[in-house]
């Protein structure tokens, strides 16, 4: 069910209106610094695009793991005796009966990715010897309410922010803060460095997955949240069929792959900056009644507007891409 929060905002807002300007991480940090344009299509015209089977994967592992935190209570201090008598085996039999049946058969390797997570989990499980292993917050819907002042022509204007966000996971610390965890199911790609000799991370996921984590950060804070106080974020990329999978460059020489792929690290303000001048570029976006298009050569290809989007039309405003 949805949150009745959502009905006090919307997209589609302009000065004066009623309701709160809507901002969720996916529409900051990945529709309008993606392309304005697409932002408009989507946001406040609300132009659906296609279901994908990578949408359908990621709710159907996401649904799962979130009942499993809760199925999985009874069986973990049998579970970790397992693990330290090193049968496991058995243990991992007992994760994967604490996921719940799915109410279809699983067709988009959704077991393969459950697999390295609760691997994953196993691994935790042991490290942490059973403390703090479940989590506080579980796919917790936060909202929070805010006024951000912005110039404009000179003139401060006042506008009525909703920040929406659904956290998959959070863990406390032994210290008493809090870790986020961001649980993917798409693909972490790595690309091979001719000078080190060795394979890297992409450097453009890897920031989008910490402006990610800096929204949810800051979400938190804004909503006063008992788990604000965040000192860690991470995420897990369980590969699934996509692990392994190679990508060559026309001389038949390796320049990707994927891997399965997990992070921990500090919160870095630097990327809670980066989102508040983001936010500040949005507000002016509505301000001035201006969401132009951000052509790319590879993002347009995956993108459902092309054949409105003013980029993409002869003779138009803006030039054809020559690609």
């Amino acid at each position: 069910m949805r949150d009745e929060a959502y009905s006090k905002s919307t997209y589609d807002w302009s000065p004066g209106h009623e309701k709160s300007l809507r901002i969720t991480k996916t529409s900051l940090t990945s529709d309008f610094t993606f392309c304005p344009q697409q932002y408009y299509y989507k946001r406040i015209e609300k132009r659906e695009s296609p279901k994908t089977d990578h949408m359908i994967r990621g709710t159907n592992v996401h649904d799962a793991m979130e009942e499993f935190y809760v199925l999985v209570r009874p069986v973990l201090d049998k579970a970790l005796k397992l693990l330290q008598k090193g049968d496991r085996e058995e243990a991992f039999g007992l994760f994967w009966k604490s996921l719940p049946e799915p109410e279809e058969p699983y067709e988009l390797d959704e077991e393969s990715i459950l697999r390295v997570r609760l691997e994953w989990e196993l691994d935790r499980l042991l490290i942490t010897e059973g403390k703090n292993f479940l989590p506080v917050i579980n796919e917790e819907s936060i909202h929070a309410f805010v006024n951000k002042d912005i110039v404009h022509n000179g003139e401060v204007i006042t506008i009525p922010l909703h920040f929406a966000g659904m956290i998959d996971r959070g863990f406390e610390n032994d210290d008493g803060t809090f870790t986020l965890m961001e649980l993917k199911t798409g693909k972490w790609k790595q690309k091979w460095d001719n000078k080190r000799g060795t394979w890297v991370d992409d450097a453009y996921k890897k920031k989008a997955m910490r402006q990610e984590m800096a929204y949810y950060w800051d979400l938190l804070k804004k909503a006063d949240h008992p788990m604000k106080s965040v000192s860690h974020w991470g995420w897990l990329y369980p590969g699934g069929h996509l692990t392994g999978v190679m990508e060559f460059d026309d001389k038949g020489k390796p320049k990707g792959q994927s891997v399965d792929h997990w992070e921990h690290e500090k919160v870095n303000s630097r990327y809670i900056q980066m989102n508040e001048r983001d936010l500040e570029a949005l507000l002016e976006a509505y301000l001035t009644e201006n969401f132009p298009p951000k052509p790319h050569q590879k993002k347009c290809l995956y993108c459902s507007f092309t054949d409105d989007c003013p980029a993409w039309q002869p003779g138009g405003e803006h030039h054809w891409p020559r690609w």
